[in-house]
């Protein structure tokens, strides 16, 4: 069985959940797909090489990250459509979960709660390897099934270390250009060499896609605050 009828599989087994959350959060489960300007899964390390205060700083600076002005500007220039986000945790084969399920953001008031739900995330597991392409290809399913249906498709892929887990990292890579899926990249330089050089030839693809480097992550807030704004911009006409 490929990879991706395997991570299909999983994703359909929690499927159910995902549309009492939607439906909880106001997203109707069987209407037409809401059109947005972007859908876009935030996809966080979860792997070993990252310690509970390092997973800690993620957590607080994506949060921060949707009360900024910056952000909260970026949105504004998106309304009416607005934007689908959901968030998810990764690490070795097997182990992307779901965090929190896309939600619909139209205004400072819904950035600013999607911003206090990501605050109370926990972590879901301390994986013993680091799984780039699992994160890739969960994330990629989940911009398949869902209920919006994004001018742009984006994964967002947040990490402190190379790919080791086996997977095939460019299949990955070619299955979600293939969709029409980009692939952008936040390298935290934290372990030293040049991540931010390896996510560039190795992780992001599709149009426009970019890295964003973060020194550590005492900088991830910053980072993780830019790339967003890039990347919740209106499309070019």
């Amino acid at each position: 069985m490929s990879l991706a009828n395997i991570l299909s599989q999983i994703w359909r087994g929690r499927s159910a959940r995902g549309l009492v959350l939607a439906f909880v959060l106001g997203v109707p489960a069987q209407a037409e797909p809401i059109p947005v300007v972007v859908e876009l899964v935030l996809a966080l390390d979860s792997s070993a090489s990252m310690d509970r205060k390092e997973f800690d700083l993620q957590i607080k600076g994506l949060a921060e990250a949707f009360k900024h002005p910056g952000v909260l500007e970026a949105l504004q220039k998106l309304q009416p459509e607005g934007v689908a986000i959901a968030v998810t945790q990764w690490g070795g084969p097997g182990e992307a979960r779901l965090a929190l399920p896309f939600t619909y953001i139209r205004s400072a008031r819904d950035a600013k709660a999607f911003g206090f739900r990501i605050s109370r995330l926990r972590r879901s597991f301390h994986a013993t390897s680091t799984a780039i392409a699992q994160a890739i290809s969960d994330a990629s399913i989940l911009l398949e099934e869902n209920g919006f249906r994004g001018d742009r498709r984006v994964i967002d892929v947040s990490g402190d270390g190379l790919d080791n887990s086996g997977l095939d990292l460019q299949a990955a890579r070619e299955d979600a250009l293939a969709r029409g899926i980009t692939v952008n990249g936040l390298a935290i330089e934290a372990e030293g060499g040049d991540l931010t050089s390896y996510y560039r030839d190795n992780v992001i693809t599709g149009p426009n896609a970019f890295v964003e480097t973060a020194i550590d992550f005492e900088d991830y807030a910053r980072a993780i605050r830019e790339k967003l704004i890039r990347e919740l911009q209106p499309n070019e006409s």
